[in-house]
C-alpha cells in the first residue's frame, strides 16, 4: 500500500486512530458484555457519550504516540584525548580522528613570551615618538653601550621607565594618550 502524498498518509493515519478511539469507546461504554454473564445488549447511553469517549480515547492514544516518538538525548561519558589532554566533544572513534586531524599550537616558552611583549612595547614607543621635556636639550644623547648578552627581561625593564612616564605626565605638554592620568 503506497502512499502517493505525505498528506495522504497522514490523513490514513488519523483516521485509523479515530477508528480505534471509537471502537474503544464503544467497548469502553458496553464493558458489562465482556462479563458473559448475561446476552449481549447495548447501553442505553446517548450519542454525546461516544464521541466524548472517543475524543478523549484519541488524545489518549496521541499522547501515547508522541511520548513513544521521543527520544532521550545521547549522553556520553566525559572523556579525554590519551595524547594531550583535553575533554573531547565526540569520544567515538570518530570523534578522536577528527581530533588527531586538529593541528595544536603549543604554547610559547617564557623567552618567546618576553620577546613578543618587548616587541611589543618597541613598537607604541615608536609610534609615540621621541618625546622629551622642553628643558632637557635637543642634542641626542650619546648612545649607551649595551651588553651584547643582555637578557631580553632587562630590555623590557628599561622600557618601563617609571621617571620617564613622572616627567612626561607633569611636563607642559600633557600626553595625549588617555590612559596616562595627571
Amino acid at each position: 500500500m503506497g502512499f502517493q502524498t505525505r498528506s495522504s498518509r497522514f490523513v490514513v493515519r488519523e483516521i485509523l486512530l479515530v477508528g480505534i478511539a471509537a471502537a474503544a469507546a464503544f467497548v469502553f461504554i458496553n464493558h458489562d458484555n465482556l462479563y458473559l454473564s448475561h446476552p449481549f445488549r447495548l447501553s442505553d447511553a446517548r450519542i454525546e457519550s461516544y464521541s466524548l469517549a472517543t475524543a478523549m480515547i484519541y488524545l489518549f492514544l496521541r499522547l501515547v504516540i508522541v511520548a513513544l516518538e521521543l527520544r532521550p538525548p545521547r549522553s556520553y561519558a566525559p572523556v579525554r584525548c590519551p595524547e594531550c589532554g583535553q575533554w573531547l566533544d565526540d569520544p567515538t572513534t570518530a570523534g578522536l580522528e577528527a581530533h588527531r586531524r586538529i593541528e595544536l599550537t603549543p604554547k610559547p616558552s617564557q623567552k618567546e613570551i618576553v620577546s613578543a611583549v618587548a616587541l611589543r612595547k618597541a613598537v607604541d614607543a615608536a609610534r609615540r615618538g621621541n618625546v622629551t621635556h622642553p628643558t632637557q636639550s635637543e642634542e641626542p644623547s650619546p648612545p649607551t653601550l649595551i651588553p651584547a648578552n643582555a637578557a631580553s627581561e632587562d630590555l623590557v625593564a628599561g622600557l618601563n621607565d617609571p621617571d620617564f612616564l613622572e616627567r612626561m605626565r607633569h611636563s607642559p605638554r600633557p600626553p595625549t594618550d588617555r590612559r596616562l592620568k595627571r
